[in-house]
């Protein structure tokens, strides 16, 4: 999410290695807080990629809680309106 065409517009360079993150950003175009904020959706509510996947709606209740939320559903899942991801 910090790294590649999905990355917010300020972020200069995000390098992993082991468990560092290295995350560059122009804080005059994104904000500190919205890094901060990615880094902690990225590591407590994404799941690593040898658990199983979410379901939608343990999905939507775990957006719920990171986002405050409370009427935030399954039905709003932006993959569920992208071709090809069904």
């Amino acid at each position: 999410m910090l790294a590649g065409p999905g990355a917010p517009a300020g972020i200069v360079s995000c390098f992993e290695r082991n468990d560092v993150v290295t995350v560059s950003f122009d804080d005059a175009v994104t904000r500190t807080e919205l890094i901060d904020d990615l880094i902690t959706i990225e590591t407590h509510f994404v799941p690593t990629a040898e658990n199983e996947p979410f379901d939608d709606e343990e999905a939507a209740q775990l957006a719920q809680v990171g986002l405050a939320d409370p009427v935030l559903d399954a039905s709003r899942h932006l993959e569920r309106h992208q071709v090809g991801l069904e």
